[in-house]
């Protein structure tokens, strides 16, 4: 008798830090317009889903990859479309930031822990968090329409001639 309600005990606390990773991304996909959350039969056990939508005008792709291995590491990268010229690194973008807006936007973006960089056409921002923390948690609005909103900027400040 105790082993049975052991085990319901253990899978309650097991959902408890498996739920909010799994509300996170339609959380992200409502910021979007055109939204499309791509979750295959597979997906719980691989750990990774896939959100498409638009911004502000912008294609938007989200993919979030949450722990499924002791040595894995969850993370969420969040691309925006731009025509700006390829950059590695935060660096590299702050080189050909074009406006004051576009570089608050920067030091937005790398205040919330975010590896930024612009790849095959996409402005990208790498969020893996550090040390103790319950991947991806709780979903915040407002944080992350904040992110959408300073990418967008980055993404029209590079896009502007010198």
């Amino acid at each position: 008798m105790l082993a049975p309600l052991l085990l319901l005990v253990l899978g309650v606390i097991a959902w408890k830090f498996i739920a909010p990773g799994q509300q996170f991304l339609p959380g992200l996909a409502n910021l979007l317009t055109d939204r499309r959350i791509d979750r295959h039969a597979l997906s719980f056990f691989s750990g990774r889903s896939y959100a498409t939508g638009r911004f502000q005008g912008r294609d938007v792709v989200v993919r979030i990859q949450l722990k499924r291995s002791r040595n894995g590491q969850g993370y969420l990268v969040v691309a925006v479309r731009t025509i700006g010229p390829p950059a590695p690194d935060y660096a590299g973008i702050d080189a050909r930031t074009r406006d004051d807006a576009g570089r608050r936007a920067l030091v937005a973006l790398a205040a919330q822990d975010l590896l930024i960089s612009v790849e095959d056409g996409w402005l990208k921002a790498l969020w893996r968090p550090q040390g103790f923390v319950i991947f991806p948690g709780r979903f915040a609005e407002e944080k992350w329409r904040q992110v959408l909103v300073a990418m967008d900027a980055v993404a029209t400040s590079i896009e502007r001639p010198a």
